[in-house]
């Protein structure tokens, strides 16, 4: 049987996507890891976390800038020919720090944005691994149902040259035929798992579903970087996910100080010109003994300041929200470091049951199904048994050989697991 399991699944599809392989030629292999690096750099949602990173950065840059300056315009124009004009620029002081509130809150949830992109990739590069796992199983899968109907086709071939020369019943032939035809049934579904498997897999990485791919690997574990409890003490300080659940905590303390400053006293300055036309309807006598009228233009400039006392309201209802925000958020990082212990002792009970299992399959298990199916058939041939006991020896070892796939299969995500739930970058 091979070892060796190697996922082939060549679309129709230009040099776009990988540059370099012409049309008719096989693309390069790519391994597990290249396909996750892939998927860091190309997954439209990881993407779409980053831009929030970006604008989560220019909210803290809005967050840093002063009020801006009001500009007051106005005028006066009687049925006289009197008239004023008014100019007035009040300026916000934005005192008590409310600016350090503000831009507190926005570092705050850059920082947790920054995590949550963090734990974005953590899960992405478990999920492809996952997903890269299913396609190998399945490849897997697909390899033995091929070698089984190539065996089969030849065996139907020779069972039918026994049956015209009377050797062997007809009801052989039909037998042997049934079971090719079924086999060539499964190879077909086994067949539909790689190529779902293959466009998921594209879909993760941020491939479109026409690219050629080539995937390099096996089922195999390998052995794991880290023992239990380091792996518990490196998920409890470095996962992203706490790092989140932490960053919120922070975001919610910052609040809290946010609102304290905004239910402290606050202040603008106000500067003014006033221009004032104005006059009577009389005339009046000059220091030269004239007359002209009493009509003159009058020029104000003035200044002052408004006060804002937090008399009638204190915020005091934001500060007890912001406050609740607080304690609901240290219960959530308490919760969270639960559920990540729970997960790396659950993700390494799990290797270690799978793995005994797959040691199983190896030892007593695969091999002596492959000498039984040998017998059986060496018996057949040599006329000392009925084609009915290779059929269902045959499917035994069918069995046996898809248990064996699902052994290694929950070995290699329970692998995954232990990565997922640690947050190590890399199987």
């Amino acid at each position: 049987m091979r070892a060796v399991m190697v996922v082939l699944l060549v679309l129709t599809c230009p040099a776009a996507v990988l540059p370099g392989v012409a049309r008719g030629q096989t693309p390069p292999e790519v391994s597990v890891d290249e396909l996750v690096a892939r998927a860091l750099a190309d997954n439209p949602d990881l993407k779409a976390a980053r831009i929030d990173v970006e604008a989560a950065a220019a909210r803290v840059q809005q967050a840093g800038l002063r009020p801006n300056p009001m500009l007051d315009l106005g005028g006066q124009k009687a049925i006289s020919p009197d008239n004023n004009i008014n100019i007035g620029l009040s300026l916000p002081l934005d005192l008590n720090g409310r600016k350090e509130g503000r831009v507190g809150v926005a570092e705050r949830e850059l920082e947790t944005r920054r995590r949550q992109v963090a734990d974005r990739e953590r899960r992405l590069r478990a999920e492809v691994r996952m997903k890269a796992g299913e396609l190998l199983a399945a490849q897997r899968n697909l390899s033995v149902t091929d070698d089984l109907l190539r065996v089969n086709r030849e065996g139907l071939g020779v069972v039918g040259n026994r049956v015209r020369e009377g050797a062997a019943p007809s009801l052989d032939e039909s037998l042997q035929l049934v079971e090719v035809n079924r086999l060539d049934a499964g190879r077909q579904l086994a067949q539909s798992r790689v190529d779902i498997a293959t466009l998921q897999l594209k879909a993760l990485v941020g491939m479109p579903p026409d690219a050629p791919l080539v995937v390099r690997g096996d089922l195999v574990p390998s052995p794991l970087p880290l023992d239990p409890s380091e792996a518990m003490q490196r998920a409890v300080s470095d996962r992203a996910d706490i790092a989140v659940a932490r960053a919120e905590a922070a975001t919610a303390s910052a609040m809290v100080k946010k609102e304290q400053a905004e239910a402290r006293w606050d202040a603008s300055i106000n500067v003014g010109y006033q221009r004032q036309d104005f006059g009577f309807n009389l005339n009046g006598v000059t220091s030269s003994g004239a007359t002209r009228p009493i009509q003159d233009v009058f020029h104000y400039f003035g200044g002052g300041i408004s006060v804002m006392l937090p008399v009638r309201n204190r915020n005091e209802g934001n500060i007890a929200a912001a406050m609740a925000g607080v304690r609901a958020a240290e219960r959530r990082v308490e919760f969270t470091v639960l559920t990540v212990q729970q997960e790396v002792a659950a993700a390494f009970a799990q290797y270690e049951a799978a793995r005994r299992s797959v040691d199983l399959y190896e030892r007593g298990v695969r091999d002596v199904a492959r000498r039984n199916l040998d017998v059986v058939r060496q018996a057949y041939r040599l006329g000392r048994g009925s084609l009915l006991d290779v059929v269902a020896e045959q499917r035994r070892y069918i069995e046996i050989e898809n248990g064996y796939t699902d052994a290694l299969k929950q070995v290699y995500d329970a692998a995954v697991d232990i990565e997922r739930a640690v947050g190590v970058a890399g199987r």
